[in-house]
């Protein structure tokens, strides 16, 4: 009997074409991940004078490659990610949007299996935070196609050491005055179109057809906080700084350019603090984009 593989020794790299190298940029995932191939199996189900389904009457039909990963936030990580979240090559520690998304490669090492994953897109990426905890990404991502290697095919990488972003490390401005708030998360969906197969049975194309940026935000209701009820329909600017306490140079920045809220009046949940949350979309205003990330670093 064989020893079972265990996910403590699973391993996972980030390249934009293959082959997979040293140059290669190992990322560290917090388990679990899901990303997987599930094809179907077709069937002609026609009249046959019995309730049996044959087998021989079966082909293999579409293959759909989708899963998430979850990454605890900092500088390579970003630098590494950020251009296939907004669709744009860093300028100077810029990243901003664009109407369309490039591909990138993902190396899955499972112990008794190595799988590539070709054609990936970032069909969402949500930024997310709670008091006492790391900043994490999620990401939801959507592949053309999978293909398994031997186990032992993985190229040997260096796990990432730099410092991860906290919590704590958050300023949060909207309305042009500081927030406290006690978690947060910053969405950017990606709508991508995932069934352009044509006459194959894998992805032809995924192509990006929309993106709708979401912030949600949870705050103390109190007095400091009144005007972020019933604000103007425009809304307004608003931004979000992490600025890590271990590293000074590095700071991520999120500047929305509008954020819009639909009027919800807070009440009260329990004989506790009483809270307001927050959930707002995020616009472009004239001629500045939505969202603009800077990662910033010595």
């Amino acid at each position: 009997m064989t020893t079972p593989e265990i996910g403590t020794f699973g391993l996972i790299a980030f390249d934009t074409a293959l082959p997979f190298d040293v140059s290669s940029i190992p990322i560290e995932i917090i388990l679990p991940e899901s990303l997987v191939e599930t094809a179907e199996i077709i069937e002609t189900n026609g009249m046959t004078g019995t309730t049996d389904h044959n087998k021989e009457r079966t082909r293999e039909g579409l293959k759909r490659v989708s899963g998430s990963i979850k990454i605890a936030c900092s500088r390579i990580a970003l630098d590494t990610l950020l251009p296939y979240i907004c669709g744009t090559a860093e300028a100077t520690n810029v990243f901003a949007l664009a109407d369309t998304l490039p591909e990138f490669l993902l190396l899955i090492d499972r112990g008794a299996k190595v799988y590539t994953y070709t054609g990936c897109r970032i069909a969402k990426a949500t930024f997310s935070g709670a008091k006492g905890d790391f900043l994490f990404l999620d990401l939801e991502i959507e592949a053309e196609a999978e293909t398994v290697g031997n186990a032992g095919t993985f190229t040997p990488l260096t796990a990432p050491t730099e410092k991860p972003f906290l919590m704590a490390d958050g300023m949060l401005t909207l309305q042009a005055a500081t927030r406290s708030f006690e978690n947060f998360s910053l969405t950017i969906e990606n709508r991508l179109n995932t069934e352009l197969f044509e006459n194959g049975l894998t992805r032809h194309d995924i192509p990006l057809i929309d993106r709708v940026i979401t912030l949600a935000t949870d705050h103390p209701w109190d007095t400091d906080n009144t005007d972020l009820v019933k604000q103007d329909l425009d809304g307004a600017a608003g931004t979000l700084v992490f600025t890590n306490a271990e590293v000074i140079t590095d700071v991520l920045t999120f500047e929305m350019a509008a954020i819009q809220y639909a009027n919800i009046t807070p009440s009260m949940g329990g004989k506790d603090v009483i809270r307001l949350p927050l959930q707002g979309m995020v616009r472009s205003s004239g001629t500045t984009k939505s969202l603009i990330v800077t990662n910033a670093h010595a």
